[in-house]
C-alpha cells in the first residue's frame, strides 16, 4: 500500500467508527425512551450533536471517495436505528402533548366563572 491508500483507509475505518458512536448514541436513546425511568434529553441530544459534528468532520476528509461497504453497511445500520429512533420520539411527542393538553383543559376549567357554559346534563333516573 502507498501513503494515499493508507490514509484512505485511515479515514475510512475513522469513518466507520464515528458511524458505529452515533449508532451506539441513537440506540442509547431509544433504549432509555422505551424504559420505565425519566429520560435525560439534554444528554441525548448532546451526544447526538457530537456524533453528527464528527460524521460531518470524517466526511468532509473523503472528499467525495467512496468510503466502502463496511461504511455503507454501517451508514445502512445508522438510517434503521435513526427511523426506530424517530417513531419512539413520535410517540413521546404524542403523550407529553396529550398530557399537557389534559392539563390546560383542566386549568380552563378552573379559572372559568362558568357564566358562558351550559349546566351538566343530569344522568340517572331522574334525568327527562
Amino acid at each position: 500500500m502507498n501513503l494515499a491508500q493508507l490514509e484512505s483507509h485511515a479515514t475510512t475505518a475513522a469513518l466507520v467508527e464515528a458511524i458505529r458512536r452515533a449508532l451506539a448514541a441513537i440506540s442509547e436513546e431509544t433504549r432509555d425512551l422505551r424504559g420505565p425511568g425519566p429520560v435525560d434529553h439534554a444528554r441525548h441530544r448532546r451526544a447526538k450533536d457530537l456524533c453528527l459534528l464528527d460524521l460531518l468532520r470524517r466526511n468532509r476528509l473523503l472528499g467525495g471517495v467512496d468510503p466502502g461497504a463496511d461504511a455503507r453497511a454501517a451508514l445502512r445500520d445508522l438510517r434503521d436505528a435513526i427511523i426506530e429512533n424517530q417513531a419512539v420520539l413520535k410517540i413521546h411527542l404524542a403523550a407529553a402533548r396529550a398530557v399537557s393538553n389534559i392539563i390546560l383543559d383542566v386549568m380552563v376549567e378552573e379559572d372559568s366563572d362558568r357564566t358562558y357554559s351550559r349546566p351538566p346534563a343530569r344522568r340517572g333516573p331522574s334525568a327527562r
